[in-house]
């Protein structure tokens, strides 16, 4: 890899694409997470835990507010259309490329408005607010983001709707970025920077270099985020199922062999996923595992693991 240049281009603030290739390697962490516990390597409900899901949600936002910040450096002395709307095709372009990519490998579950399609609306909405007060856009990113609670109605569970996130119903999808709340943390990263460049901030940021080749790393993979967050599931599948091939996870099947009645009598993917995952960490800590992988149980303790089943369905499903 090429050290990269000892001036960042003017446009751009070097201590920005870190904090974006910071949040790229908590991306990285999500994904590989998930992917391993979709193949079985971990506890399949593992990546639905509470503590997992509210860090891909810090993951999510983080990009969402560097959205806003990166928009508010851009238009220092006028936004450069030009540049502007390339970058907005290049977003909507690959968004559009991943809508398509999971309506074909998961028609289920496909992305229909991930955080690519939040960051291009968002970026959209922001335009109207690059001139505004920042305790204005701050006032706004807070309506957007409180708008779920004050807005919620099943009208905006129609099926055109779903992107607004205003609806009472949970879709299913790989990837769920709704305009509201998620656009507020755009408006929240614009509000902010805004502000920092009223006082000067900026200026001392932008006076920051990355000095050792960790940091250059992070500055150019923040430089180039789209296309690295493009090209780094693929791989990652790939890779977690080329593992599979090599040494088969036993976790995995279980957890497909009890997915496949579960979804079929009618309940979600998602709480399949979860409560077959339970279950196969319950029998685990009850010293049941290889007995019911080898199909071995007594009476007692097929008893005992129709329990800890019954009793996964009830948690997942609060």
């Amino acid at each position: 890899m090429q050290d990269l240049p000892a001036a960042a281009p003017p446009s751009r603030v070097e201590a920005v694409d870190a904090l974006r290739g910071v949040a790229l390697i908590g991306m990285f962490v999500f994904h590989l997470t998930w992917d391993l516990g979709y193949f079985g390597f971990i506890p399949a409900d593992f990546p639905y835990s509470p503590g997992f899901m509210s860090f891909g949600h810090c993951v999510a936002a983080t990009f969402l507010g560097l959205a806003g910040a990166s928009l508010a450096l851009a238009a220092r002395g006028g936004l450069r259309w030009k540049p502007f709307w390339k970058r907005f095709a290049m977003i909507v372009a690959a968004a559009a490329a991943i809508t398509a990519a999971t309506l074909w490998l998961f028609p289920d579950s496909f992305i229909f408005f991930g955080i690519l399609h939040c960051i291009a609306a968002a970026s959209l909405l922001a335009l109207a607010f690059l001139r505004a007060p920042p305790w204005l856009v701050a006032a706004a990113a807070a309506a957007i983001l409180a708008a779920p609670l004050a807005i919620s109605s099943p009208w905006f569970d129609a099926p055109w709707l779903l992107w607004t996130g205003l609806g009472q119903i949970e879709p299913r999808t790989n990837d769920l970025r709704t305009f509201f709340p998620w656009a507020g943390f755009t408006l929240a990263g614009l509000a902010l920077m805004r502000a920092a460049l009223a006082r000067g901030l900026p200026d001392r940021l932008a006076s920051w270099r990355a000095g050792g080749g960790f940091a250059r790393t992070l500055v150019l993979g923040g430089r180039h985020s789209l296309a690295v967050y493009l090209v780094h599931q693929p791989v990652f599948l790939a890779l977690v199922y080329g593992a599979t091939l090599v040494a088969p996870p036993e976790e995995a099947n279980y957890v497909r062999a009890c997915e496949a009645p579960c979804v079929a009598s009618g309940a979600g993917g998602e709480f399949c996923a979860r409560a077959c995952g339970c279950v196969v960490t319950r029998t685990k800590q009850e010293n049941l595992w290889r007995k019911v992988l080898g199909n071995t149980l007594s009476p007692e303790e097929t008893a005992r693991f129709e329990g800890l089943s019954r009793q996964c369905a009830r948690e997942t499903a609060r």
